[in-house]
């Protein structure tokens, strides 16, 4: 009998576990479809749905979900922005975001359950952690197309400010989830 019981737990984390990345791909895909076309880069709410996973999946996880939307896109699904796909676009000006979605999210996510964060603070400071590393990124590859100046001109003075109010707006729903959560 416990064998069994072992078995079915297993198998329900396993569909839990599927239900969580495929959401999260989802939830990848609608935001990335919510956009201020601008060039080279345009503004999306991925940057919102990149935090919130971030903030709120295991480390494994998160990988596991960035990694997921990124093959599919690969793959030829139109999961990017614009209804984008396909190997062109790891060779084009957004790439640099795309690497740093991965590792801004992964390390969120480490840090954020290695120390147990869930303040309002703590998730405002996550989310800049994160953000540095998707404009660090983005702005690395980009300079490699466009040149520095350009790259910062283009690829983070236009994204400071959305930005800065999309983390907030997130950072206080989290805290008006987790204040409404059964304990």
């Amino acid at each position: 009998m416990e064998y069994l019981s072992r078995i079915l737990t297993t198998k329900s984390k396993t569909l839990n576990d599927l239900i969580v990345v495929f959401g999260g791909v989802i939830l990848l895909f609608a935001a990335s479809q919510i956009e201020i076309p601008l060039k080279p880069v345009p503004i999306t709410l991925q940057t919102v749905s990149v935090m919130l996973i971030g903030l709120t999946y295991s480390p494994r996880k998160a990988l596991e979900t960035h990694l997921l939307w990124l093959g599919l896109g690969a793959a030829g699904l139109p999961v990017f922005a614009g209804l984008g796909s396909g190997i062109a676009h790891f060779s084009g000006p957004t790439v640099g975001y795309l690497v740093g979605f991965v590792l801004s999210t992964y390390l969120m996510a480490t840090i954020k359950q290695k120390f147990e964060l869930n303040s309002f603070l703590s998730d405002a400071l996550l989310c800049l952690i994160g953000t540095v590393i998707v404009f660090t990124c983005g702005v690395i590859w980009l300079s490699q197309l466009i040149g520095n100046m350009n790259a910062l001109m283009l690829g983070v003075v236009p994204f400071i400010i959305p930005g800065l109010v999309k983390a907030g707006i997130l950072c206080s729903a989290l805290q008006i989830l987790r204040h409404f959560r059964p304990k």
